[in-house]
């Protein structure tokens, strides 16, 4: 009796065995997914929205060998679709591949500033981030003109476009002027309320991409852009690595010294008075660099070293609180005072209406530079 009931659960095991070694019910094979490597959005022509992502071409997927001859003068293709919701617009992207349209590789995501000022932003990104196998540390991006242009554009160094800004971010002498700001960053910024995202600005430059800026967004839509030049600003007073730095000390000589290595720290310290609701923020910034250059050329003794470092100081303290007048004036947040209050104030965040206090704070920033090395000292 014992071995029948044996021989019966061997035989179940068996079938159940079978069952599950037959394969799996949601299988994909490799050759038939379309494996995006940028997505952009954009408003239609005639419909509200439109959605594009960039293809590699099958059997181009190699990045660029140097000196030897390239096979294909662009690596990548662009398909597009338009609709009155994204998912209509989605549909119509899908519909336009015989293949399956994988986000798992996808390096970023760019927005137009017609789509960004209109639009927000966590029901753009959100769409992303339904796409199970999408990153979170996708790079976002504003175009400056139309993405799909920019994105259609066979760029000279041959790399399908989002393998290029991915890239493009790592490199340390761009550091000045791109500041990453990734999915995973905006979802943060935006549900947290205690910040507001700043998204890198891209353009066409001499056939390739570069950072022409930062788009500024007013909690979930676009209030305005920085220049380059506020950008490396903003990059100071946020206490990040900047890498280079151009200092125009003016004077009858019109002197222009040149940094590298340039790291900074700020620390924000707020005050806030219950009675009045009065608001001020203190801003120390520690900035350190490296000189290496000097126009016109002089020697630089102990005695000017401090000098160059005081003018220095008078310069950042200038264009950061210039900077941070912008910034209130468009009531978008980049820096960080809100989260600083709501950490060293929990109890009065509560009660504060954030948005309108925050232009009418008063901040001040204290800048030190200290210059580390040279090879002009003498």
């Amino acid at each position: 009796m014992f071995k029948k009931v044996s021989h019966k659960i061997r035989i179940t095991l068996i079938l159940l065995g079978m069952l599950v070694l037959s394969g799996c019910w949601d299988v994909e094979e490799i050759n038939r997914r379309a494996i995006a490597d940028t997505v952009f959005f954009d408003t239609g022509k005639s419909k509200r929205f439109k959605i594009g992502i960039v293809l590699g071409v099958p059997g181009a997927e190699m990045p660029p060998i140097a000196s030897t001859h390239q096979q294909f003068a662009k690596r990548h293709y662009e398909i597009t679709g338009e609709g009155d919701s994204l998912v209509a617009a989605w549909s119509e992207v899908q519909a336009a591949t015989v293949r399956d349209v994988f986000f798992g590789q996808i390096r970023a995501a760019i927005l137009s500033k017609e789509l960004a000022a209109k639009e927000d932003l966590n029901d753009v990104l959100d769409f992303i981030g339904r796409m199970p196998s999408a990153p979170v540390d996708i790079h976002v991006l504003v175009a400056k003109d139309d993405p799909e242009e920019l994105m259609a554009m066979a760029n000279k160094d041959n790399y399908v476009p989002g393998n290029y800004i991915d890239f493009y971010f790592r490199s340390p002498a761009i550091r000045s002027l791109a500041i990453p700001m990734e999915l995973w960053r905006v979802h943060s910024l935006l549900d947290q309320k205690t910040g507001d995202p700043f998204i890198p600005l891209i353009e066409e430059y001499q056939k390739m991409y570069r950072i022409a800026g930062t788009a500024l967004f007013s909690r979930k839509r676009m209030a305005g852009e920085l220049t380059k030049k506020e950008t490396e600003v903003l990059a100071l007073i946020r206490g990040t690595d900047v890498g280079y730095l151009t200092v125009h000390l003016g004077g009858a000589q019109q002197e222009t010294f040149g940094f590298s290595q340039v790291r900074s720290k700020a620390k924000i310290t707020p005050r806030f008075s219950p009675d009045d609701l009065t608001l001020t923020f203190r801003l120390d910034v520690e900035i350190i660099g490296v000189l290496v250059e000097s126009l016109p050329h002089k020697e630089i003794r102990w005695e000017d070293k401090r000098e160059i470092e005081r003018k220095a100081e008078r310069m950042v303290k200038e264009e950061g609180e210039r900077l941070i007048a912008k910034l209130q004036g468009l009531s978008t947040d980049p820096v960080g005072f809100g989260r600083k209050l709501r950490t060293n104030y929990p109890r009065e965040w509560k009660t504060l209406d954030w948005e309108r206090i925050y232009p009418e704070a008063k901040i001040t920033v204290n800048p030190s530079f200290t210059i580390t090395q040279t090879g002009l000292l003498k």
